[in-house]
Order: C-alpha cells, then structure tokens, then sequence
C-alpha cells in the first residue's frame, strides 16, 4: 500500500525519459511516449516496454498482472459507446463489460470487465482518458481479481498522472511540401465505415518512410497490424510511397485554413525519434 500512496509523488518529482521501442525501463521513472502522444508514471516495482504497433506494456517481474496503453482518437460520447463493447485481450480472449460505467472526470472513464470462460480468477479494468483534439489513450490492466482494489488505486494513479503532449495540426507553412515533410513523424486516423484506420507515418530526409497501419472492427474486436516501408516522393499535391514490395501508395494532401489534410483527414505532428 506505501507504494501506492508514494506513487504520484514519486513520478512527479523525476524528470521525463524519452522512451525508446524495444528498451525495458524500471520504475519509478516518469516516461514521456511519443506513440501514445503522452507523458505518464511508471510506479515502482513495474516494469515497461514499447513495441511498434503494438502499444506500451506494463508488467511486473513475480506476477502475470499486465497493463497496456494504447493511443486511441474519440470524443466522450465515443469514450461511452467503446465502454459499452464487448473487446478482445490479445486475439482470443474476450473480455465482457460489467457493473457501469464509472464518470472519474469530465476526462477519465472506467469501467470493470470480466473475460470470458474458465478465467474466473481474472479481471479487467478499462480505461480511456480524453485528451485534446479528440486524442484519448485507452489503459486495459488485466490482473489476479483478488487485487481488485489495489490495481483500482494503482491504475487510477497512472490515469490522472497521465499528460497529454502538445501537438499541432500539421501547418502549411511553406510553399514547398516535400521540404515540409522531410523528418515529419504524422499520424491521423481514417474512418472507413466499419472500421477505423489508424496511420502512423516517418517520413525520413534520406526519402526513406515508415508506415504503420492498424485496422480496427466497429467494437475494437478484431484488430489488424502492418508495417510498410520504402521511399518517398511528392507529385504536385500528392505523397506517393513506393513500398520494398514493389506496391504503390498514393496519399492526397490538401490545405484547409492552414492544416495540411491526408486524404481529407485531420493530421498531427509529432516528435520523430525514428530518423531524421
């Protein structure tokens, strides 16, 4: 319980690490996420580590307890409506909404969950924190359920030290667009009905790119993951990227006030930790 409670004065107390993907760092440390547009605790005694694609994981060294972050685009009504689903952990275990769903903040929800067949030892906790312009990340911990009101202390004290990091709309500030997008890292999200497509894009200065794409089922119940790579290049207002397998991806870039759009889509900058 002490470490509960010297949580969040701890992690405030500690200057912010740049995390890098594939590195496990120990708490207490205070880490500041780039795919996740945020800076967060890790409590002491936990562990982290981030891969592309595939959110943040929190874990410990004894224990099968889990936490992981992913970033999400959602407004509260959206927030409202992702609580109310059914949602996978991993790709086979189904996880069911229970009891209500808990209002913490005009920015923070949180509902519990149970998983489906003989995992009556587990439960689930959800959470999305709202940020701005309509950026939210999405905490699912998975834990032993005599914990229960431990990981409601812990899990509540990552989510209010959760701080979104200040972004931008991409700005059309030069006339040239390739010299505007050389060492841009951008992400927005595509709705395509029944699903949603998120892309992240590193547009490298030696014409380089990488591209991940995850596709999410109305409900988030079925997701699927892909990196792409290869170069880049811009052809009056559009970004062609010519991927290593040969396949052509073409991505129309318009101006609206002074936001850039990819394919008619709200975009962001964010810090490009992956190349120059």
């Amino acid at each position: 319980m002490r470490l509960l409670l010297t949580f969040l004065v701890s992690v405030t107390v500690l200057c912010g690490t740049e995390l890098e993907f594939d590195k496990v760092y120990s708490g207490p440390k205070k880490l500041t996420v780039s795919s996740l547009g945020a800076s967060m605790g890790l409590p002491p005694h936990w562990n982290a580590v981030a891969k592309q694609g595939e959110g943040l994981l929190l874990f410990q060294d004894d224990t099968n307890d889990t936490i992981v972050m992913r970033s999400k685009t959602m407004n509260s009504v959206e927030a409202i409506r992702y609580l109310n689903e059914v949602h996978y952990l991993g790709d086979d275990r189904r996880i069911f909404p229970q009891e209500h769903i808990m209002k913490v903040s005009s920015r923070i929800y949180r509902r519990n969950y149970s998983p489906s067949g003989a995992q009556h030892k587990r439960s689930v906790l959800v959470y999305i924190i709202l940020g701005p312009q309509e950026r939210a990340v999405a905490i699912t911990a998975d834990y032993d359920v005599s914990k229960d009101s431990a990981f409601k202390v812990l899990t509540m004290n990552i989510a209010q030290a959760l701080v979104f990091i200040p972004t931008r709309q991409l700005q059309n500030a030069l006339d040239d667009l390739e010299m505007r997008l050389k060492g841009a890292h951008i992400v927005y999200v595509k709705d395509a009905g029944t699903y949603d497509e998120k892309r992240e894009l590193w547009l490298c200065s030696d014409r380089r790119y990488l591209l991940k794409e995850e596709h999410t089922l109305e409900g988030g119940m079925s997701r699927i993951q892909e990196q792409k790579s290869g170069t880049w290049s811009v052809e009056s207002s559009r970004l062609i990227l010519q991927g290593n397998n040969g396949q052509e991806q073409t991505i129309d870039i318009t101006r609206e006030d002074k936001a850039l759009l990819f394919d008619g889509h709200r975009s962001y900058e964010l810090a490009n930790h992956h190349c120059r």
